[in-house]
């Protein structure tokens, strides 16, 4: 991959919200961890996932580890922060599994374990 030239999109208002993962993806590629751009651009997504999903887990087994308060709207804001949260990490769950369909058909080989 040497010599290549990958184009990266000026920062600013204007920029894609996925052009931090072409610096990263940029960087996997020049490096030889990818096998393509967007194998590797891919990658990126399933490291910031893995990433949120753990930030996110941190969360919810800190609500989950309060005892209750004493104070019932304090209690239901914990536990709506709950819910909420186990539906936030269910949906990066999701986004993971698709991530790593998207990948084997990427190039990239098969998903990580």
């Amino acid at each position: 991959m040497t010599g290549t030239i990958i184009p990266l999109p000026l920062g600013g208002e204007g920029a894609s919200s996925l052009a931090g993962f072409d610096v990263i993806a940029a960087e996997l590629l020049t490096e030889g961890r990818a096998v393509s751009l967007s194998a590797a651009r891919i990658e990126a997504i399933l490291v910031k996932l893995g990433a949120q999903r753990a930030e996110l887990t941190a969360v919810l087994a800190d609500l989950q580890a309060r005892p209750p308060s004493g104070d019932v709207r304090i209690d239901a804001l914990n536990a709506d922060l709950s819910v909420a949260a186990s539906k936030g990490l269910a949906q990066i769950e999701l986004f993971i599994e698709q991530a790593e369909a998207c990948a084997v058909t990427a190039g990239r080989g098969s998903p990580p374990t």
